[in-house]
């Protein structure tokens, strides 16, 4: 619930407001009113308000059933294996409420229409799989889908694979073929972790970095860099929030927009659309949320 609603400064920005929905569908949706007039009032200069719209209107924006249908793709790659021994792994920790887990769940709709799969090849966490994988089967387990909601700079999940061998090799357990699933991630996360893991990934939505992918002119990539780590710094100190300095231009620099409707936003994701510090008598109406 939002506890401060925000008026548009001027009448001029009110009517910014309908032309900025006009132009970007998804903007139209009431849960981002608070959070799109909170940007304009904090960010009132010309070339600011430039490369909002320009980013806003990039935004590669889902609603919930578009990512299920992105499961069904998965599901699809998923049943050329054998359900018997087959393993797909969310990535999160055992005490996270994680994204993956919660994506995770939705495959069951569709693995279930074969009738072939069942519960057990479903693991929530990459530790409860290793116990899976060291029971002593009529069949062992020959493949595991390794899989998270959404790839950044790829360096957590090239750190979480590196552990899961690691595990199976400290268990005396034969690495079963591992693939790395995911719902979206960005282009150089993806290949960085081909190339340091050469292993097979699917993603189907692959995002390219929302300024210094999408121009050529290399004036102009550092012109708007600059800029948006201005506009960071601003909020920095009104909000006095630290969490700029470890996201500037998203989590390692990732520069991602992307966001599923009333989903928990990646820190991937620009920090001014969803750094909302709190206490101090502080509060701030976000366009995106995390928790």
């Amino acid at each position: 619930m939002t506890l401060y609603q925000p008026k548009a400064d001027t009448a001029e920005d009110f009517y910014r407001l309908s032309r900025y929905k006009r132009q970007i569908d998804w903007l139209k949706a009431p849960c981002y009113d608070a959070g799109l007039t909170t940007l304009l009032n904090e960010f009132k200069k010309d070339n600011e308000r430039e490369l909002l719209l320009e980013l806003l209107g990039n935004v590669a924006h889902y609603k919930i059933s578009d990512r299920i249908e992105s499961i069904s793709t998965l599901v699809e790659y998923i049943e050329k294996l054998n359900p018997k021994t087959t393993l797909i792994v969310a990535t999160a920790k055992d005490s996270e409420s994680d994204g993956s887990k919660a994506w995770q769940y939705f495959f069951k709709f569709f693995l279930a229409q074969s009738r072939q799969w069942n519960e057990s090849c479903l693991k929530p966490t990459l530790v409860s799989s290793y116990g899976a994988l060291s029971q002593k089967r009529k069949e062992s387990y020959k493949d595991v889908i390794i899989f998270d909601d959404f790839i950044g700079s790829g360096n957590t999940m090239v750190t979480k694979v590196n552990e899961f061998f690691n595990q199976l090799s400290t268990r005396n357990i034969k690495p079963p073929t591992v693939q790395i699933f995911a719902l979206a991630g960005m282009e150089f996360g993806i290949n960085h972790i081909k190339r340091e893991l050469n292993l097979n990934v699917v993603c189907p939505v692959s995002l390219k970095k929302g300024i210094s992918e999408q121009h050529s002119n290399t004036d102009e990539i550092s012109h708007k860099i600059k800029l948006m780590e201005s506009m960071e710094l601003s909020l920095k100190e009104h909000y006095e929030c630290g969490v700029f300095e470890s996201c500037s231009l998203g989590y390692g620099q990732s520069e991602a927009l992307y966001q599923v409707q009333f989903t928990n936003c990646s820190n991937n994701v620009f920090p001014i659309f969803w750094v909302g510090p709190k206490g101090k008598g502080r509060y701030r109406n976000t366009l995106f949320y995390r928790l």
